[in-house]
């Protein structure tokens, strides 16, 4: 079990901080709220000494506010971008990558996917971030990805049981 220190205690802060994302209803406020998640968060890995991590953190904190204001392609493709350009120098560990990639998937749901195809990119994205998180040894970053996806999967079948409902009647 890792030692509850100061970068744990930060992470665990961005957990606390990144679940009550999910009270907003409004997708506008819900993507500002995470900006400043990944920022908290960002800075919790920074502590850690996981620089790819913090990278993927913060590169999504700029991608979750750019995408408030513009779903350009052009945008989209500038954030993957310096996902992999920035994040590959710093990989320590084979497992990090997964931050790259998840990221990198997420961002494309985040700029051109709508519905259940959006929440099962970002389903996927929490698994390649818990995976990492694991190894890092990240309590606050495991704990977050665990409830992104209790919630992603809830909300998943919740959205499947009404579409066919809809297609039902």
């Amino acid at each position: 079990m890792p030692e509850l220190d100061f970068p744990q205690t930060i992470g665990i802060i961005a957990f606390l901080f990144g679940a009550s994302a999910f009270l907003h209803q409004d997708g506008h406020k819900f993507r500002i709220h995470l900006t400043f998640f990944q920022i908290i968060l960002c800075s919790h890995f920074i502590l850690m000494g996981a620089i790819t991590a913090a990278l993927g953190c913060g590169i999504s904190a700029l991608r979750s506010y750019a995408s408030t204001r513009t779903q350009s392609s052009k945008v989209m493709w500038l954030f993957i971008a310096l996902l992999w350009l920035m994040g590959l120098p710093n990989i320590n560990y084979g497992y990090e990558v997964l931050t790259i990639f998840g990221a990198s998937v997420a961002t494309w749901g985040m700029f051109k996917a709508q519905g259940i195809k959006f929440r099962l990119l970002i389903l996927f994205n929490s698994f390649c971030w818990l995976t990492n998180n694991l190894f890092l040894g990240s309590i606050g970053g495991s704990l977050m990805e665990s409830t992104f996806i209790i919630v992603n999967l809830f909300t998943i079948a919740r959205m499947t049981k009404l579409r066919q409902a809809k297609y039902q009647n």
